[in-house]
């Protein structure tokens, strides 16, 4: 019987059906100054959004950030979300805005963090 618990609290759980992973597979948007710069074509290496729960996390380049979903908000089939994220694989450094709009629908997200503006598609 203890065996069979402890086996059922290390089993992987599924996804809640609100969690989604997204990618700019297509392009990179970087925004400053009132300017945006879009790169195509392979020029860039997609980044990764994820939700988990309550939890955001962006990946890009050589470093990962992740927070809490401090704003969640849902109209229309089209979720707002706004988290603080901080470095995971640098601990200790500021935190950065997340600013998320993710329609459920077409499984789409437009995301905004570190200069980046990215539309993304999402599983």
């Amino acid at each position: 019987m203890r065996m069979l618990l402890i086996a059922a609290l290390l089993a992987p759980l599924p996804a809640a059906a609100q969690d989604f992973n997204c990618r700019n597979l297509e392009a990179e948007i970087r925004c400053d100054k009132g300017a945006c710069e879009i790169a195509k074509d392979q020029g860039f290496t997609p980044m990764g959004l994820t939700r988990r729960g309550n939890t955001l996390s962006i990946c890009a380049y050589s470093g990962c950030s992740e927070g809490r979903a401090l704003v969640s908000r849902t109209r229309g089939g089209i979720t707002m979300f706004y988290a603080d994220v901080r470095r995971t694989t640098k601990p200790g450094g500021e935190a950065e805005p997340l600013a998320i709009l993710y329609d459920r629908a077409s499984k789409t997200a437009q995301m905004r963090w570190a200069g980046f503006s990215n539309a993304m598609t999402c599983g």
